[in-house]
């Protein structure tokens, strides 16, 4: 890491490292990164911070996972957006990676390009591949992003919220709540790339949302209608209703 100028490393629920010789042996010089190194219990107080997080996974393709991306570009967003918020690359196990549900808590997921025959890399070569990329992209970064996106945790309440609005609507998952939810987290995670007003406006709409509902639980029932066809599609009125 310091041979590529990073210097900040966040590890979760390690087993013990700092007075270990083979960890000294390996960081070889660079021993302020273990003794400055942030130990989390849980991946969320790692992430929550953040503004953009990159995950990187050997697959090619997952059901529940957007588009994965070459390493090269996931680095060059990153780039952008760090230069004026916290970011992250997070890295998996050495012997299974990341799980599906870490990886759903990535904005961006990327993948190094490999040989067919054998594409997997081990942790070290991984976290080299991609801190070189950082480093490359630096000597000619570009032009810092104007936008200001959503933390982590601002983004993961905003999921909740969409989805438990929905059910007070009456909205079933199917097959089940988590796999829509995982469904949301897709859209609001990754495929966009909210900021933090977008997340208010979120908030606003279900609010709004959830006051109709409570109006029209505390209304009498409408009367049985006469018509075969049955009532009218109610009318949902707007904010000001």
């Amino acid at each position: 890491m310091t041979t590529m100028g990073l210097t900040r490393l966040v590890l979760v629920n390690p087993v013990e490292f700092r007075q270990e010789a083979e960890a000294r042996w390996m960081a070889h010089g660079a021993g302020e990164i273990l003794d400055n190194a942030r130990v989390v219990p849980a991946l969320d107080e790692a992430v929550n911070d953040l503004a953009l997080v990159v995950g990187t996974t050997n697959r090619t393709r997952g059901i529940w996972l957007s588009p994965i991306e070459p390493v090269a570009a996931a680095c060059a967003e990153l780039s952008t957006v760090a230069r004026n918020q916290p970011c992250g690359i997070l890295f998996g196990r050495e012997d299974r990676g990341l799980l599906n549900d870490e990886l759903q808590r990535c904005n961006v997921i990327a993948r190094i390009p490999a040989a067919t025959a054998y594409p997997s890399l081990n942790l070290a070569q991984s976290v080299m591949v991609c801190a070189y990329e950082l480093f490359r992209i630096g000597g000619d970064a570009p032009p810092a992003s104007e936008a200001r996106l959503a933390e982590n945790r601002a983004v993961e309440r905003a999921t909740l919220r969409v989805h438990e609005t929905l059910l007070r609507l009456g909205f079933e998952s199917t097959p089940s709540e988590e796999t829509f939810l995982r469904s949301i987290r897709r859209v609001l995670r990754r495929s966009l790339r909210l900021e933090q007003r977008d997340v208010a406006v979120l908030h606003k709409v279900c609010d709004e949302i959830d006051a109709y509902v409570d109006r029209r639980s505390l209304s009498p029932a409408p009367p049985v209608s006469s018509d075969p066809l049955g009532p009218s599609d109610p009318q949902i009125p707007n904010s000001e209703g």
